[in-house]
């Protein structure tokens, strides 16, 4: 008998590029991302799917919004995904910190300043929280008999800078708030490529851009003396006192004035922008939903009673919480993750070569109808325990995941319930009738376009019992 050279073969999907528009010559798809980068990137996961590619004028770049893709990168195979590309504008400003490091370099300054965020160090944040917020509403009581309205980013920004600097620094930066809200607005617009000639231009020629970086890290590196300054007299600042007694794990030595620089600005700029921008989408989407607000005023009361929340109090805001949450679906601060591809990889069938770039949009997978239902409407009790249970685990990752799930979440999270509370305890906030919501310019966080206004009305609380904490 002849043997049969023809052995069957094991069955294979296929591995294909991803599909995506085709774009300009040279330019690619950079005419719809400059436009509105947010509808951009939505469109394409509508148009095209959960895995799709796209050219940036030169880069290779694949959005994914698929919850087991996204898995696959942040998680599972995390490890041959680094920063990428899209992250060297941001060293402009915060150098190697958290957010753009790799490697052993940020798995060592990971560990050394995350004791300052764990669960443990939240009893110490809480009453900054508090003192800060009660601070702020004292004068929004002026402006509220006046009826001048108030911007509503512009205060949560400087609410957030305060707490964040109070609590981690010990270092009272209230004094210097406006001008430090300027910096965040510049640093917010050089942070995200535009692709736009000015970003490809040498640093030292006096550009306009250039001009504006040299100012941003000149008002910084003054903060960051004063911080150090502060805690040299003081010995206060739990973050601080950890940075400086921090080393290398690989030499030995202590962090360089360098290193504990660019931790400091890091966390100072993407600690407060980030929960400043989700203060801000919460108080919008309650303004703009009633029923939302009195469910959530209801539990206010009945909870607090009036009284300020504190650490084991606010874990009984569950309405509170799922308000949250569901603001966090919709308006995630920050609403894309860059990766770059260090080796070849396939991912939902399709290849992603190496050297190539991977967006991971919050923005876009929490509005994927193959997994939200009516994925545009503001419904919190998507995040009722039930319902999230029933979700893949990574449809929704405001704060990112794997091991560079964001520092500071419990942190985020403890802020806005109290600062939420403490707020619907006191005022009614409505928006101005010229207020223009639109996002979606190539910013670093989800801000909106323009300047939103709001009026305050105080409120009259129902009586409720309250909870001694």
């Amino acid at each position: 008998m002849t043997r049969d050279t023809k052995t069957a073969q094991p069955n294979r999907t296929p591995v294909t590029p991803a599909p995506g528009p085709r774009g300009l010559p040279l330019l690619g798809n950079l005419g719809p991302w400059q436009r509105n980068t947010a509808q951009f990137l939505l469109d394409l996961q509508r148009d095209y799917g959960d895995i799709v590619r796209m050219k940036l004028g030169p880069l290779t770049v694949h959005q994914v919004s698929d919850p087991i893709a996204v898995r696959h990168i942040l998680v599972d195979n995390n490890q041959n995904y680094g920063r990428g590309l899209l992250y060297d504008q941001f060293k402009l400003v915060m150098g190697e910190g958290l957010l753009t490091s790799d490697g052993d370099f940020w798995r060592g300054h990971r560990r050394a300043v995350q004791p300052a965020f764990l669960k443990s160090a939240m009893g110490a944040v809480a009453p900054n929280v508090v003192q800060a917020t009660a601070e702020m509403l004292d004068t929004w009581e002026v402006k509220a008999r006046t009826g001048k309205p108030i911007d509503l980013l512009g205060e949560m920004l400087r609410l957030t800078l305060v707490t964040l600097s109070r609590s981690l620094f010990d270092h009272d930066v209230k004094p210097s708030t406006q001008e430090l809200k300027q910096l965040a607005d510049g640093v917010v617009e050089v942070m995200f490529k535009r692709g736009t000639v000015s970003e490809l231009l040498p640093s030292w020629l006096p550009t306009a851009r250039n001009k504006k970086i040299a100012r941003i890290d000149e008002i910084l590196e003054r903060v960051v003396r004063e911080v150090r300054d502060s805690h040299t007299v003081s010995g206060g600042g739990f973050l601080t006192s950890l940075m400086k007694q921090a080393v290398d794990p690989v030499t030995g030595e202590h962090w360089t004035d360098r290193e504990i620089r660019d931790e400091l600005v890091t966390i100072y700029l993407a600690g407060h922008e980030t929960t400043a921008v989700a203060l801000f989408w919460t108080l919008v989407s309650l303004a703009e939903h009633p029923w939302a607000k009195e469910e959530l005023n209801s539990e206010i009361d009945q909870v607090l009673g009036g009284a300020p929340p504190n650490i084991e109090t606010v874990d009984s805001l569950d309405y509170t919480r799922m308000v949250i949450e569901e603001s966090l679906r919709l308006y995630p601060p920050i609403w894309a993750y860059p990766r770059g591809a260090l080796g070849d990889d396939t991912v939902g069938g399709h290849s992603i070569p190496a050297g190539s770039n991977v967006l991971l949009s919050p923005l876009v997978s929490h509005r994927n109808p193959r997994y939200w239902e009516n994925p545009d409407t503001f419904n919190p009790l998507r995040f009722a325990p039930a319902a999230v249970r029933k979700r893949p685990r990574m449809a929704y990752f405001p704060f990112g995941g794997g091991p560079r799930l964001c520092v500071g979440q419990l942190m985020a999270m403890l802020e806005l319930r109290m600062i939420i509370s403490m707020i619907s305890q006191r005022f009614e906030l409505s928006l101005t009738p010229d207020a223009d919501l639109a996002y979606g310019a190539p910013l670093i966080s989800l801000r909106p376009h323009q300047d939103v206004m709001v009026r305050l009305r105080p409120r009259t609380r129902t009586a409720g019992p309250v909870i001694a904490g």
